[in-house]
């Protein structure tokens, strides 16, 4: 795909699903000798700055105009719905390709799509799919979408598995949205059993006051650790936790990041049986896929006792991303419509 060329609508970051999500897209494409242009709607931080144009990504000042028979893609940026009027008004791009990200439709995105802004439409999972498309062709047919595969650049994260041996560190990470958590959080964490010789730690990073307004105060029986949002670099986490138990609280994750990020790092996710998580988990193998809290509490005591076990689960969902992750499959959706 040598000197094809692509603009994005937005930034990556290192915080949020999307925009971090953007983040190895760029990868992908640059190591596919996609020439990437990145037009920041809402400020750029100042580090990631530094890696794409390191990357070889250049980087441009917004104006109305700016798309004028481009291909653009942006990742759920609102800004860009917002300004799309303006921007068919002064230059119509030559084709749009828009995610989501979530599982509801934007007021703005509607507004869009009805008027026939949207050209592609690039959905992060079957799930997200099947939610989202029937809301969508009830205001407009949905002409084209495309086999799009969520890239992660494990090669970037130093894999470190960690065996359980004296303690055992569980935890949960995710910005701090009440949504995103449940609110018997402490009550799962709380009934996780391990043997005598083994000591259960709590970690949370992602916790506010907001999310207190939902899930209460620890439990005293806890010995817990919390970080509020952004307080440590994301890898510290996770090299501290064995398993991440994740239960959502009202969002329904239509892929969620998360769980590609314990795979990467070396930790079990143990999340639901419920939206995208079957994509991305092969149960009792690379994670655990559960039904109830009861479940998670359980899941989660079973590695403590069977430290053997836990082991070979980390190597599988290893594995699995690789395969989740492989180049030339996660290409392959782009060259469709680049």
């Amino acid at each position: 795909m040598e000197n094809i060329e692509i603009w994005v609508a937005g930034f990556p970051s290192y915080y949020g699903g999307a925009d971090t999500e953007l983040d190895h897209q760029i990868d992908l494409w640059r190591d596919s000798g996609v020439l990437v242009n990145l037009v920041p709607m809402f400020g750029k931080d100042e580090n990631m700055t530094k890696t794409v144009l390191a990357r070889g990504c250049k980087i441009h000042e917004y104006r109305n105009d700016i798309f004028k028979d481009k291909v653009v893609a942006s990742w759920c940026n609102g800004e860009f719905l917002s300004k799309l009027p303006i921007i068919y008004k002064k230059g119509r791009p030559k084709k749009v390709i828009w995610f989501n990200c979530m599982t509801w439709l934007f007021e703005k995105e509607k507004e869009a799509h009805k008027k026939g802004m949207i050209d592609v439409f690039g959905f992060v999972s079957k799930f997200q799919e099947d939610y989202l498309r029937p809301l969508l062709e009830k205001i407009n047919p949905v002409v084209n979408t495309f086999n799009y595969k969520p890239y992660f650049n494990y090669s970037r994260i130093k894999w470190s598995p960690k065996s359980i041996l004296k303690d055992y560190k569980v935890g949960r990470i995710s910005r701090d949205d009440p949504a995103k958590f449940s609110e018997d959080t402490w009550r799962i964490f709380d009934e996780i059993k391990t043997p005598s010789h083994i000591s259960k730690k709590v970690y949370i990073l992602g916790y506010s006051n907001n999310v207190e307004a939902k899930i209460g105060r620890p439990l005293s029986s806890l010995d817990f650790l919390v970080w509020s949002p952004n307080s440590i670099p994301v890898k510290k986490f996770y090299n501290t936790v064995h398993t991440v138990v994740h239960k959502t609280g009202g969002s329904r994750e239509s892929y969620c990041r998360i769980i590609v990020e314990c795979y990467a790092h070396g930790v079990v996710p143990i999340v639901e049986n419920d939206f995208a998580f079957p994509d991305l988990i092969v149960h009792n193998q690379t994670g655990f896929l559960c039904n109830n809290s009861d479940e998670m509490s359980y899941y989660a005591s079973e590695l403590s006792f069977n430290p053997s076990k836990y082991d070979k689960m980390l190597f599988a969902g290893r594995k699995l991303l690789k395969t989740m992750s492989d180049k030339k499959q996660c290409i392959e959706g782009w060259k469709e419509i680049l």
